[in-house]
């Protein structure tokens, strides 16, 4: 009977591991994606950035509206009128050319009859000088227009690092069911020698089934490392918005070296965001020079040509022409105009500090990230040693075991450490691709990953 239940027990160990291999196989034909592949494609289709592609458009749009202002405006009118008010009614009539000797009688003059006029009316303005208006509208228009790629360029940099995070947690969950099947076997093995053992009776039950509460477990640390993988992957395909179908992500096995020191020698240069807020204090001044334009002398030229008509449309019974130019000069007493442009003075003074707070700060993020970076490598330095201490020591019980010098609890307590340094190693080493690219975020360069 229970040679019965043992060989029961082997044909599920057996099954399961041709399922094990059954689903490795499937892996191994699934396509792979590599980082470079996910980040290009985040690139192209990620949400965030098409909505920014969307706001970086209407800014162009904004900046040629400004540039439009320096062409003469054509105005195309059609009035009509119909009146009895003597000085309009003579005017309609003197317009349309139709003025006799017999209007000039006092009781015409006085008493007009009511009187139909359509003029239509074709004029152009040409402005000269707004007092600057026009220029300042431009200048404005063009720092936010760059202000605003600063930004989609820093908003590029974040989807890079989203996709570098997303891809290392996908390589880690891939990593630990690698390891959670080298657990999973070493329990296998475990269980077999302590059946071994127990069989020729040199071993107690207890051990058998410590050794099975442990191969439970294993499978257990298995199957959530499979659904991490593929939750992980999924985050994958939300970042780059594409459906990748069946896929795989490639190994990465080592952390990258890093020069912090030159990192912070360019990280000024090479932060979008820092760049984007210097275009918003040239904006200020900009809007500044746009609000103090109104207090300033305004020179413009202008040109019409109508024609007059008593029954008709575009009717030709008169016509003239009339050129000229102006200036007009206002000053608001009440200093508004005054005061609104000293408030983007002010608003410029407060980015100007805002500025300096983010340099400080870019400083910081990147000693911050390096010190995490340093501490990362360090722990899976730690780890790795602690494997090859571990595999050592499992070696020793596994010997001891045999000779019934040591417990079955003794092994299963050295195989527990050697597991735990395993996924201890692949977590170090996601913490330190991560610090690697939180890194490269702070310095701007993010997107070096991609060469």
């Amino acid at each position: 009977m229970v040679d019965g239940l043992r060989k029961l027990e082997y044909n599920n160990i057996l099954m399961k591991n041709l399922l094990i291999l059954f689903a490795l196989m499937g892996v191994g034909f699934a396509k792979e994606l590599t980082l470079e592949s996910a980040i290009s494609m985040a690139l192209e289709n990620n949400l965030e950035i098409r909505a920014f592609k969307s706001d970086i458009k209407a800014k162009e749009l904004e900046l040629k509206a400004v540039k439009g202002s320096y062409f003469p405006k054509i105005k195309l009118e059609e009035i009509f009128t119909r009146t009895d008010i003597p000085v309009y009614a003579f005017m309609s009539k003197l317009n349309q050319e139709r003025l006799g000797i017999e209007d000039f009688q006092p009781s015409k003059l006085n008493n007009p009859p009511a009187i139909n006029n359509f003029e239509t009316k074709l004029s152009v303005e040409v402005p000269i000088w707004l007092g600057g208006k026009i220029q300042a509208m431009e200048k404005t228009a063009f720092h936010n227009l760059s202000a605003l790629k600063g930004d989609y360029e820093r908003k590029q940099d974040e989807v890079v690092l989203k996709v570098y995070h997303a891809y290392m947690d996908a390589v880690l969950a891939k990593n630990s069911i690698r390891v959670s099947h080298q657990a999973l076997k070493d329990a296998q093995e475990h269980v077999r020698l302590a059946e071994s053992m127990y069989k020729v009776g040199t071993a107690l039950l207890s051990d058998v089934l410590r050794a099975k509460v442990y191969l439970s477990k294993a499978e257990e640390h298995l199957k959530a490392s499979e659904n991490n993988y593929s939750v992980s992957k999924k985050a994958i395909e939300l970042i780059t918005n594409t459906d990748l179908g069946d896929f795989d992500v490639a190994d990465v096995d080592s952390c990258n070296s890093v020069n912090v020191e030159k990192l912070k020698e360019v990280a000024l240069e090479k932060r979008q965001d820092i760049r984007a807020l210097q275009e918003r204090i040239k904006a200020l001044e900009g809007m500044y020079g746009v609000v103090l334009s109104d207090n300033l002398p305004q020179v413009y030229a202008f040109g019409s040509y109508s024609l007059y008509g008593k029954n008709m449309v575009f009717g030709s019974e008169g016509s003239g022409y009339m050129v000229g130019a102006g200036i007009s000069w206002s000053f608001d007493t009440g200093l508004s105009t005054l005061r609104k442009a000293q408030s983007y003075l002010e608003t410029k003074r407060s980015l100007e500090e805002r500025l300096k707070l983010l340099k400080a700060s870019v400083l910081f993020e990147i000693d911050k990230a390096y010190a995490d970076y340093q501490n990362a490598l360090y722990s899976l330095r730690s780890a790795e040693e602690r494997i090859k201490q571990s595999q050592e020591v499992v070696r020793t019980m596994e010997l001891r075991y045999k000779a019934g010098l040591a417990r079955m609890v003794d092994l299963l307590d050295a195989q527990t450490e050697l597991d735990r340094a395993r996924f201890e190693r692949l977590q170090a080493l996601n913490h330190c691709q991560k610090a690697y690219a939180n890194l490269l975020y702070s310095a701007g360069l993010i997107r070096e990953v991609k060469r």
